[in-house]
């Protein structure tokens, strides 16, 4: 995965200088907890509603929205458009932490290059598959707070596939900076809905608000949430030059200086 040229990585003698070696390990550390969590609860996300198209699916009922209610019957009434997201969201969840583990990618480069292909067409999928279940099928329905959810989930449907293209771009293009810049955004956004249901479960747990006006609500405010830290991350971990070396080789080799 690549980055940028001058323009997008300034050159800073002073990458390893100081406390920043040690910021960085420190947040890459915590990051990694936060990241569990946010693996974990997404991959409990895709299986819960996995359990429920399969009893859905048994059960054919005559009218889906009185027997599931508004939320869950869309799921049922778009069964392909929700197969088409599970299935990418499982593969996201399982191969996107892997593309970030540098170990990884440098004892099996052709491993990181087929595993990362396999990343980006579920996110392409997992994208175009959740603008039409979000979107197009807002469970409030286009007016109120039903709109909220619906521009909310085309904001990071477009979005996720503009990060993953910008990454196809910086990689056919040699810049491992940028690529693995575009990879960390896409990544972010779609680990949001984790985020997500995580920041729904706490709010209605403390406070008597309906779901239908969360819902789209803490879309956003995940998606905010989780760029904010992705760039900050990126700006924190960006390296000189084109960015071809890794953030961890600069602080171990002035380390050892």
């Amino acid at each position: 995965m690549l980055e940028t040229s001058s323009t997008a990585n300034p050159v800073n003698p002073n990458f390893s200088a100081g406390y920043r070696p040690h910021l960085r390990r420190t947040i890459e550390f915590l990051g990694w907890i936060v990241l569990t969590l946010l693996i974990f609860t997404g991959l409990s996300s895709v299986i819960s509603r996995a359990l429920f198209l399969n009893s859905a699916i048994a059960l054919a009922p005559v009218d889906p929205l009185l027997e599931f209610g508004p939320f869950d019957s869309r799921y049922y009434t778009n069964g392909t458009a929700t197969v088409l997201h599970l299935v990418p969201g499982l593969l996201i969840f399982i191969l996107g932490p892997l593309q970030f583990i540098p170990s990884l990618r440098k004892r099996n480069l052709k491993w990181h290059r087929i595993s990362g292909r396999i990343y980006v067409i579920s996110g392409f999928i997992g994208a175009v598959s959740g603008f039409i279940i979000g979107t197009l099928n807002p469970f409030m329905g286009f007016t109120g707070q039903g709109f909220n959810e619906a521009m909310a989930t085309a904001f990071l449907s477009a979005y996720v596939f503009f990060c993953l293209m910008m990454a196809i771009y910086q990689i056919r293009k040699r810049r491992i900076g940028p690529h693995r810049e575009w990879m960390i955004r896409g990544f972010a956004l779609m680990t949001a809905i984790a985020t997500e249901r995580l920041m729904l479960t706490a709010i209605r747990a403390t406070l008597d608000v309906d779901i239908g006006i969360l819902f789209g609500t803490t879309f956003w405010m995940a998606a905010i949430l989780n760029l904010a830290i992705a760039e900050s991350w990126i700006t924190l971990t960006r390296t000189p030059g084109n960015g071809a070396a890794h953030w961890k080789d600069l602080d171990r080799r002035a380390k050892t200086a």
